[in-house]
């Protein structure tokens, strides 16, 4: 019978060599790498766990190394790097146990002084409730009898979990017009924006900004009436300059870059699927307009709303690399007109009628009706005899 000693088994094709001593004291090291900083649930489809396993010793025989992982990851392959690497997995059983990868390392011997690494793939359920990090250890072992004291063979890491979130915006369109000029005027606001939970139910606040003040002007016309239901008032921010004419002028936008903004803060809880409306009712003035100096324009004033909620354990679903939460536009257009002036009408109009008078009188000179007439009228006369009085030996000499 063969043991760890120098013998030969050629029905398996491989020499056992152990040295002198018939003793193969092996020295296995065992680490691993996650290929990402973090996990993002709902939006990564595979997390991949990089594993190095190195014999530092004498030849290491049936060697291995195991790995397990929690529920809600689920077995997808491995690639092999370096090596010959064999695996197999079982994935965890309704969340009762965690799952297995075993991986056989250089069957039947890994030699001495050499490295065998891989990847092994988990798949990652869209719907899985981890904790706030992911654990997952790695185990060699061997069917050495004897293992040197310096042998790494476990290696427990974990890596943070978010949860991917998504919102979806629905906003209104208002309209109001203003005679420039007129600062005294006041016109019925009323916006809104629905906000729509998409993937899972969390705390979150959606952060409204509305401009309430334009230079020294205010917006609206009693700013203590400006409410949202359901959220809470905040500080007013300022804006980031003060010029603020020349920007209104060319892009028609009062926002909060060039206005003084409220803050309104909503904090909600949602299921998903689940639906909030916040209205923006109010009476806007005409104050602030007639200091842009534009008396004919079309603006666009303009609210914001944007979500705060737990950075450390969600994360925004968008196609930008950095994930970030979208600022959704509120906007009112508002339309400013000169005061009409209705001289040069009415002049325009008298000197539209005589002239329209004179070139009727001139066609009916040229077709003759004037000399009809005249004619009409002395035929007339004759046609009624002489005048009372008239002599009528005069009438006989004529």
């Amino acid at each position: 019978m063969c043991t760890f000693s120098s013998c030969s088994l050629p029905q398996l094709g491989f020499e056992i060599n152990c040295g002198t001593d018939n003793t193969c004291v092996d020295n296995l090291k065992v680490d691993f790498n996650f290929t990402r900083s973090e996990v993002k649930v709902g939006i990564d489809e595979l997390l991949n766990v990089t594993v190095t396993v190195e014999n530092r010793g004498e030849n290491s025989y049936n060697s291995r190394v195991i790995l397990t992982y929690p529920a809600g990851l689920s077995y997808r392959k491995f690639t092999i790097q370096q090596g010959r690497i064999e695996c197999n997995s079982l994935d965890s059983e309704a969340g009762l146990s965690r799952g297995r990868t075993d991986c056989t390392i250089d069957k039947p011997i890994f030699k001495s002084k050499t490295t065998a690494s891989f990847i092994v793939s988990y798949g990652i359920d869209t719907n899985s409730q981890f904790e706030r990090e992911i654990f997952v250890t790695a185990n060699a072992t061997s069917g050495n009898q004897e293992h040197a004291p310096t042998s790494e063979h476990y290696q427990k890491k974990s890596i943070d979990v978010k949860y991917s979130i998504f919102m979806t915006f629905e906003s209104s369109l208002s309209y109001n017009n203003f005679t420039f000029g007129k600062n005294d005027l006041k016109k019925p606001v009323q916006q809104s924006v629905k906000v729509t939970n998409d993937i899972r139910a969390l705390n979150f606040t959606v952060v409204i900004r509305v401009p309430v003040r334009l230079g020294e002007k205010d917006i609206w016309v009693d700013l203590s009436s400006l409410q949202i239901p359901d959220c809470q008032k905040g500080n007013d921010e300022e804006p980031r300059g003060r010029d603020f004419v020349p920007k209104i002028k060319k892009n028609k936008v009062v926002d909060c870059s060039v206005a003084t903004c409220r803050v309104f803060k909503c904090n909600t809880f949602l299921e998903r699927l689940q639906s909030m409306t916040y209205k923006i009712s109010a009476n806007i003035s005409s104050r602030w307009i007639q200091q842009i100096g534009l008396q004919s324009a079309k603006y666009l004033l303009t609210s914001t709303a944007s979500l705060e909620y737990d950075k450390t354990k969600y994360i925004y679903f968008s196609t930008g690399s950095d994930n970030s939460p979208p600022v959704r536009r509120i906007e009112a257009e508002v339309e400013v007109y000169p005061e009409p002036d209705f001289t040069k009408e009415i002049v325009g109009g008298c000197l539209g009628g005589l002239a329209f008078l004179a070139l009727l009188t001139a066609g009916l000179y040229k077709a003759g009706f004037f000399k009809s007439k005249y004619k009409q009228m002395i035929n007339e006369n004759a046609a009624d005899g002489p005048s009372p009085g008239t002599d009528a030996g005069t009438t006989l000499a004529e």
